[in-house]
């Protein structure tokens, strides 16, 4: 079983990694850390790689436990994410194929940011057809999380394009802004869709 880390619609090489489990858990007693993929995700733009974060109330340099986090909605950030991912994505060829259930998570409020990103990873999963079985936090109370069994993830939003992944693929603006490795798995979803990236992944394993 992988222990892991939360992310908001992690990075391509995230993907590639949790697709090979067969079972997944994401560490609720992590402390929350600024300047990483638990309320970051990095899309391209026109101008170049997009960062959007969620913000979260008490600001990002407190060290509560992930599952006490509490989103904050001062700013409308979820209308802001999702006119972002729309503008950024409407050419791509498999955007609307997957816009209605975006919009859905983008128009649902969560008080907990665990609530809005088990909700992400769940539509991800099911999305690029993964296999793997997601384990409750609850069920692994007993058993003393550390650095012996849990994976820590290397690629932060200072360095996620530094990690090549395995099946790179034509992104909307490659012509003019070159191939961006390691961005959103959206990026890679909305430009060639779920059905191939799930083959993909799946011939890996082979």
């Amino acid at each position: 079983m992988l222990i892991t880390d939360y992310q908001y619609f992690g990075p391509i090489c995230f993907i590639e990694l949790i697709y090979k489990q067969k079972q997944l858990c994401f560490d609720k007693e992590a402390a929350f850390t600024k300047m990483s993929f638990k309320n970051r995700m990095v899309i391209l733009s026109a101008q170049g790689p997009l960062n959007l974060t969620i913000p979260i109330q008490g600001g990002r340099d407190q060290k509560t436990s992930i599952k006490d986090i509490l989103i904050a909605y001062d700013a409308p950030w979820q209308a802001q994410h999702f006119k972002a991912i729309k503008t950024c994505y409407k050419r791509a060829p498999y955007f609307e194929y997957y816009e209605a259930d975006i919009e859905k998570l983008y128009t649902t409020k969560k008080e907990y940011l665990v609530d809005f990103l088990e909700d992400c990873h769940q539509f991800i999963q099911k999305s690029i057809k993964g296999k793997w079985e997601l384990i409750e936090w609850k069920e692994n109370s007993n058993q003393e999380v550390n650095s012996m069994h849990k994976t820590m993830l290397p690629w932060q939003p200072n360095n996620y394009d530094q990690f090549a992944i395995q099946h790179p693929y034509m992104q909307v603006f490659e012509s003019s802004k070159g191939f961006i490795s390691n961005l959103s798995i959206l990026d890679w979803l909305f430009c060639e869709g779920g059905k191939e990236i799930s083959k993909q992944l799946s011939e890996s394993l082979k």
